[in-house]
């Protein structure tokens, strides 16, 4: 699809925000590089190193307060990695939809000023074509 000069791709307003971001603070701007990479990389390999460690407890041959307390510690690690991550998920979808918001935001304010500005060419039309008619 080709671009338009008075419409900007959502992309565009998240990639300006993330410069801004860089700009004005880089420590955050570094550490969000970093929560990224672990979100998108280390997360899936906790998942499994998880389930690795809960499956066995089912068939341990163990004392049911020894598989207990090992489940709680194993749900407290799932709770220790898994809340920030899906809290990092939900601000990253939350900014990209931010950005498509402005985009949208200002993709109608410019047809808007066009539709008004094409209004006024008409009636300025309408008005030449009346006073013809009248002469």
């Amino acid at each position: 699809m080709d671009n338009h000069a008075h419409v900007k791709h959502p992309k565009e307003a998240f990639q300006a925000a993330k410069n801004r971001r860089r700009r004005d603070n880089k420590l955050l701007y570094y550490n969000d590089i970093v929560l990224e990479w672990i979100t998108n990389h280390v997360l899936a390999s906790v998942i499994l190193f998880d389930i690795a460690l809960i499956v066995p407890l089912l068939t341990l041959h163990a004392p049911d307060t020894v598989k207990i307390t090992l489940g709680v510690i194993s749900g407290s690690w799932i709770q220790w990695w898994a809340l920030p991550a899906l809290q990092r998920s939900q601000n990253k979808t939350q900014a990209q939809n931010e950005a498509k918001a402005e985009v949208d935001h200002e993709t109608l304010t410019y047809l808007a000023k066009l539709q008004d500005e094409q209004m006024a060419e008409l009636k300025g039309i309408a008005e030449i074509l009346r006073n013809l008619k009248n002469t």
